[in-house]
């Protein structure tokens, strides 16, 4: 199956609002490399849906967004041999305020 086939994760479907109690995604690394789309930076996963595996591309960095926090935790890890191919992580996310006091997305990704 092509890349152009596999559907993304979409941040959207995600609106936890409290860092204590954020959205988690459990996740299996498919492949550590990065690829570009036109709109985003990304990573091949299994991603845990209703106890099933599906695979996903997971969106790390829009382009149209400087919020890199997640890409940089990805790449963080991976440096750091935390993150390889067939890992199993949790991602967290919620939506909180930026240092400029803006709506801005928030990760946090365990191992």
């Amino acid at each position: 199956m092509s890349t152009s086939q596999i559907p993304f994760i979409r941040w959207g479907d995600y609106h936890s609002k409290d860092e204590n109690n954020p959205d988690v995604l459990e996740i299996q690394v498919l492949d550590t490399e990065t690829f570009d789309t036109d709109y985003s930076i990304n990573a091949n996963v299994k991603h845990k849906e209703n106890d099933q595996w599906n695979d996903k591309v997971l969106p790390l960095k829009s382009h149209d967004s400087n919020n890199a926090a997640l890409l940089k935790q990805w790449l963080d890890r991976i440096r750091a041999k935390k993150i390889r191919k067939g890992s199993t992580i949790k991602i967290l996310t919620w939506i909180g305020i930026s240092k400029n006091n803006h709506v801005i997305r928030k990760w946090r990704i365990e191992e």
